[in-house]
């Protein structure tokens, strides 16, 4: 299941931390440890300088940017516990 969130918080975080497209999220993602937030904390940490998207689908945190050479940068982080799955540079 996949849905927008556009609750207060959510869309704060979003403005406040520069993402260009609104959080959308399934519900596994609702009840995680992990929230929009503390995810894009953790893939700025890996290299996204500027977050373009974020999305919880099939149970993990997928957010797209660029670093800050303004390459594309996807990361992937488990919700649960906040762990880098994958990280995708391109060129």
């Amino acid at each position: 299941m996949r849905w927008s969130v556009m609750a207060a918080p959510a869309a704060m975080a979003a403005a406040a931390l520069g993402t260009a497209s609104p959080v959308v999220a399934d519900d596994r993602c609702d009840r995680a440890e992990v929230r929009a937030e503390r995810a894009i904390g953790i893939a700025r940490e890996a290299g996204v300088a500027l977050v373009e998207d974020i999305e919880c689908d099939d149970g993990r945190w997928d957010i797209e940017g660029r670093s800050a050479d303004g390459r594309e940068i996807e990361i992937r982080i488990d919700p649960r516990t906040g762990r880098v799955l994958r990280v995708e540079r391109d060129g």
